[in-house]
């Protein structure tokens, strides 16, 4: 990888931490804003504000792999991979109706934007790393 897509790599992973950690800790403090109108269950919000956790934890994760993404190349896969099932099961639910389709939007700004970058990342890293 250059020097110049090192830097770019290494900026959209601390990007993509910085996004997920206070993502996380919105989600964590304020779940009901992820309802859309909906009534929440005591059981949904505690459901949700462990999503924020995890979102907030994969956040420190893309921090590590800010640091060295051709090493850390798995750790920006796993995220990929979270980011395309993500709206993928959204859409699942939202063609049955069980989700509003306005809840998109949070598949948009949290998943959708990072696949190309991630994905950008992964490639390069990988390329890298196999023999010419």
């Amino acid at each position: 990888m250059s020097v110049t897509k090192l830097k770019y790599a290494r900026l959209i992973m601390l990007l993509a931490a910085a996004y997920n950690i206070f993502w996380g800790l919105v989600i964590s403090a304020y779940p009901q804003i992820l309802l859309f109108g909906n009534p929440p269950t005591d059981f949904l919000l505690i459901i949700l504000r462990c999503v924020g956790m995890l979102v907030g934890v994969y956040g420190i994760a893309y921090y590590f792999a800010s640091r060295d993404p051709v090493a850390y190349w798995p750790l920006i896969l796993v995220g990929w991979i979270g980011k395309l099932l993500g709206p993928i099961g959204s859409v699942y639910y939202i063609v049955l109706g069980k989700l509003s389709p306005a809840f998109f939007w949070v598949n948009v700004w949290n998943d959708i934007i990072w696949l190309l970058p991630f994905g950008w990342i992964i490639y390069t890293a990988v390329k890298k790393r196999l023999p010419n």
